[in-house]
């Protein structure tokens, strides 16, 4: 598998590019209830496996991420607020 630098793909989306360059909508994202929700489940569903999980994602490896990521959206607390995060990111 060959590795990508995640910035960089994130870079390549119109939409993640933008959000990225507006540092006051990004950082109410952030400070969001749903991002807290967010936070707290990945924690939970991430356990130690979270910190390795994100390192080998930065290193261009998503696919632990993304198992996580699964959870979340199979999780009906996670799914929540990853659509209510998608409203505010799309209206």
């Amino acid at each position: 598998m060959s590795k990508q630098d995640p910035w960089s793909a994130l870079g390549r989306d119109p939409q993640a590019a933008a959000l990225l360059g507006d540092r006051a909508a990004l950082s109410a994202l952030l400070r969001s209830d749903e991002a807290k929700t967010l936070a707290q489940l990945l924690q939970r569903v991430g356990g130690d496996g979270l910190r390795q999980a994100a390192q080998s994602a930065a290193e261009g490896d998503s696919a632990a991420l993304a198992a996580l990521v699964e959870k979340l959206r199979a999780d009906p607390k996670g799914a929540q607020a990853l659509r209510q995060m998608d409203r505010k990111i799309d209206p």
